[in-house]
């Protein structure tokens, strides 16, 4: 993955999806070997509460992010209950998503195209660990195919945005190479800079892109209302 697909890529592992009363976790309830989906608002993004301008993030759709994370890096399908710290994680990636959004939506950004969707729908896919794993988490936790597909909708959305306005922020000198493989600040350690100059580049252009995303979610959050319905202990 190379240029603005890696820029986008990253972006999305940082920031991503989008969707009252006592909010219940989403924790162990089973029925007949499938997950029982619990709904509720998990945090309202630009309001106190549902209304013009304001995005509500569902307690499913923290699940839902959360699990698929799961599934591409444990053994087995995650159906049972997640733990606090991941399901805090991610909302807290949505949460910084739904910031973003609400600022493309404010600056009438322009919609993703198709062929951008279906890029970050295979990405979900790849997230899970492959299109089979992830149809087979939806089947043992009742979620729905359209879920994945609002989710990657939602997603270009988010990640043409950052690109659009992030884009040039990553230039990476050869100096600033250079500098930092001297300092050993990096993964590389032990390899000359001839070998790994351009991996080098790559992850330092990563770093910079996570630094800007960042500051600017962090920006974002201190001029908008968020109120959080439902917590998990990190």
């Amino acid at each position: 993955m190379r240029g603005a697909a890696r820029r986008g890529a990253l972006a999305l592992g940082l920031v991503v999806a989008l969707g009252a009363g006592s909010i219940a976790r989403p924790a162990a309830a089973q029925a007949g070997g499938r997950r029982v989906r619990v709904e509720g608002v998990a945090a309202f993004v630009g309001g106190a509460s549902a209304g013009p301008g304001a995005i509500a993030i569902l307690v499913s759709d923290v699940d839902l992010n959360a699990r698929i994370q799961l599934a591409g890096e444990a053994s087995q399908l995650p159906v049972g209950p997640l733990p606090d710290a991941l399901l805090a994680a991610s909302l807290e990636e949505l949460i910084g998503a739904a910031l973003v959004a609400r600022e493309a939506d404010r600056l009438r950004a322009a919609s993703p195209s198709p062929d951008e969707v279906d890029q970050e729908r295979a990405r979900i896919e790849q997230r899970a660990g492959g299109a089979p794993r992830l149809a087979a988490l939806l089947s043992a936790t009742g979620a729905s195919d359209a879920e994945i597909d609002a989710l990657a909708a939602r997603r270009a959305y988010v990640d043409a945005f950052l690109r659009a306005n992030l884009e040039g922020s990553t230039v990476v000198s050869d100096a600033q190479v250079q500098r930092v493989h001297e300092e050993g600040e990096h993964p590389f350690v032990g390899r000359s800079l001839e070998e790994v100059r351009e991996v080098l580049r790559a992850w330092l252009a990563q770093q910079l892109l996570r630094r800007d995303v960042q500051r600017w979610i962090e920006v974002l959050r201190g001029r908008t209302e968020v109120r959080t319905l439902v917590s998990w202990s990190r």
